[in-house]
């Protein structure tokens, strides 16, 4: 997708057709309802009533006027995604599939007793071919708007018990979300607006493969959304056969820009380091990868290969990952061993992809 993610916004119609308000912020609806002669107060109540409050017709807004009531029902629309499955895991993790215009795609809901995450997919299927994801086997179909962005959020919210809500977002589904910028941005926004969703900026993170240009206007929209980086390799040979990206941007370059576009309030960035058996599990790849993270403010997730129907990998044995682990350790980072959720419903990191609704129940062990 072209152009700039702090390009001006503007009130449009998809062919002619009614607006959808998901897709709005409040000084979009503002400027929407302003030929009406409405104040701006009237674009935080509508956002609100449709983020907030979660309003699926017009006649709910209580407190507007009778006759914006009708103008917008005429006029506008909220449009509402619903999963056409909902698969339960083992271990209380959820994936919705959804239809969508082009395919299907999945967002994976993550209970926890102090929080509760939600992975949304960006882009139908993805471009960027990384050996280790099945999305990637897909290909891309097309990117998601911001509304099918938010509208993930809003459906996941339907799923949970009263009293929860969803704490924290992170941009690491379907889709390279950095090739999708604007549309990112734009959801990311909404998702942390407080007249919304409410999800802090600092418990939102949008994950990429190292596109970095659109790293660099990522960081520069002033979001204030985390960034996490995918890697699995800690040279750009090994990295390369893997990742088709890293062939147009060298590890050297990924370690500059996180360097010098440093993140706000504290923050670090995340490396997500995915370990693949014989590709960058060795000491001497942690011994590098210590000292690719001394030049910036970082935290690891380290997280052990996935597996998946026809993958080309195996995970590495669980004394590999945690002398790994032990290693960064003991050089004085800030590092986790990430142990992904969902593996029994191809819910986990890199398994999404399939649009069958029931994986076979060996799934997690292929």
């Amino acid at each position: 997708m072209k152009g700039s993610a702090n390009a001006p916004t503007t009130v449009a119609r998809a062919g002619g057709g009614p607006v959808d308000l998901v897709a709005l912020l409040p000084e979009e609806v503002s400027t929407l309802l302003a030929p009406l002669g409405e104040p701006p107060y009237r674009g935080r109540q509508v956002f609100a009533w449709v983020h907030a409050r979660r309003a699926g017709d017009f006649d709910a807004m209580s407190d507007l006027p009778k006759g914006l009531r009708a103008w917008l029902a005429e006029h506008a629309a909220i449009s509402r995604l619903e999963p056409r499955a909902v698969l339960d895991s083992s271990d209380g993790s959820r994936k919705a599939l959804f239809e969508v215009p082009g395919g299907t795609i999945a967002s994976v809901l993550m209970p926890a007793e102090d929080r509760v995450t939600l992975c949304v997919s960006s882009q139908v299927g993805c471009r960027m071919g990384c050996a280790f994801c099945l999305t990637g086997r897909m290909g891309l179909t097309r990117n998601l708007t911001a509304a099918e962005m938010v509208g993930q959020v809003l459906a996941a919210s339907r799923l949970l018990p009263p009293g929860r809500r969803v704490t924290n977002v992170v941009f690491m589904g379907m889709g390279e979300p950095l090739d999708n910028l604007a549309e990112v941005v734009r959801a990311v926004r909404a998702i942390t607006h407080r007249e919304g969703l409410r999800v802090a900026p600092r418990r939102t993170t949008v994950s990429t493969v190292g596109l970095i240009p659109r790293l660099r206007e990522f960081i520069e929209a002033g979001t204030g959304a985390s960034v996490a980086v995918s890697l699995c390799a800690t040279t750009d040979e090994a990295r390369q056969a893997v990742v088709p990206i890293g062939k147009k941007y060298g590890l050297e370059d990924l370690v500059t820009v996180l360097r010098e576009m440093r993140p706000g309030h504290g923050h670090r960035h995340t490396i997500e380091y995915l370990m693949l058996e014989g590709v960058g599990d060795s000491i001497e790849d942690a011994r590098r990868l210590s000292r690719m993270l001394a030049r910036f403010p970082s935290k690891v997730n380290l997280i052990p290969f996935n597996p998946w129907p026809g993958a080309p990998f195996r995970r590495p044995s669980d004394r590999a990952v945690e002398a790994f682990h032990q290693f960064l350790s003991s050089r004085g980072h800030l590092v986790t061993i990430r142990h992904s959720r969902g593996q029994d419903i191809g819910a986990a990191c890199g398994q999404l992809g399939t649009a069958d609704p029931n994986p076979p129940p060996d799934f997690a062990k292929r």
